[in-house]
């Protein structure tokens, strides 16, 4: 009799251990609002959490790539309208210029605006978006553009690569935010054009004026494309992030089914826990109390 009462004196110890466990797990669920603590809770829900936050982590950085995308689609956009206007405002000189009334004197204070408007440029080509220029290509710490004299004619020189800037917005799914100034500024002929026309009204020359009228309405048509680029590609980086928005909505729900306790769940289990704590305690109690003298009575 004294084994069988041992016996089931240790088995009630055990019990009250596993309960203690189990009242400690859920009052860590309680308090967290978590169901996952630990491996052993929930092995496939704990996997399943895991993956949905590795995808989480991962969409994460694509926003954060997106964003700055915009800012950096934004300032270019900005930066090449301001070009534009000075595009605009060297063609104003230029026809005005040209006319044959028009004196040496005149067309001398024209070409010193129309200097300082080519140094606009040749600054407006070396914007940084932080520590980034936006018209380098890859190379976005080198300065891209300084000014030269090329066969007697003020212009600029590109430093940069030929790259454009892409980031990526998805699995295996880039977008170019900044375009190469290769391509933007020494495409459109924009710094070459400025520098002809400032020599041309130095040099008195009205047919010279003349054709450069013709070439800012070139790198004007150049200039506006690549604002309506920007546009279109800015189109599609606020669709993908809507997208990417409803992505992340949905993986944070199915996250929080598989980690977030159910509160009145929770409560009920606690307080049977409870329950069967004070039920193991209160048998341990009596069992502690028989003695053989219980049996000899």
């Amino acid at each position: 009799m004294r084994v069988a009462t041992r016996s089931f004196y240790q088995s009630i110890q055990e019990k009250i251990l596993r309960l203690t466990d189990d009242l400690k797990r859920i009052n860590d669920r309680v308090s967290s609002g978590k169901n996952l603590h630990r491996p052993s809770d929930d092995p496939l829900s704990l996997i399943d959490a895991l993956h949905l936050k590795a995808g989480l982590s991962q969409l994460e950085q694509y926003q954060r790539n997106m964003e700055r995308g915009e800012s950096w689609l934004n300032l270019t956009e900005s930066i090449l309208s301001q070009a534009l206007h000075l595009v605009d405002r060297a063609q104003e000189l230029a026809i005005q210029m040209s006319n044959d009334t028009q004196s040496a004197q005149t067309r001398g204070y024209a070409a010193i605006e129309v200097g300082h408007l080519l140094d606009q440029a040749i600054s407006l080509g070396n914007t940084r978006l932080g520590e980034s220029y936006i018209f380098s290509g890859y190379q976005n710490r080198t300065v891209p553009f300084s000014k030269v004299i090329l066969g007697g004619i003020e212009t600029a020189q590109y430093h940069g690569d030929g790259n454009d800037f892409k980031i990526l917005i998805g699995k295996e799914e880039e977008l170019t935010v900044g375009r190469n100034g290769q391509s933007v500024w020494i495409g459109s002929d924009l710094f070459n054009t400025l520098g002809r026309l400032k020599k041309a009204l130095e040099e008195n020359d009205p047919n010279g004026i003349r054709q450069e009228i013709e070439e800012l309405r070139r790198v004007q048509d150049s200039l506006n494309h690549e604002i309506g680029d920007i546009g279109a590609r800015t189109n599609r980086l606020e669709s993908k992030k809507e997208i990417l928005n409803h992505l992340e909505l949905n993986l944070r729900d199915r996250l929080s089914l598989r980690e977030d306790a159910d509160y009145a769940k929770v409560i009920v289990e606690l307080r049977e826990k409870e329950l069967a704590y004070q039920a193991a305690l209160l048998s341990s109690t009596r069992i502690a109390e028989l003695t053989i003298l219980h049996y000899i009575r």
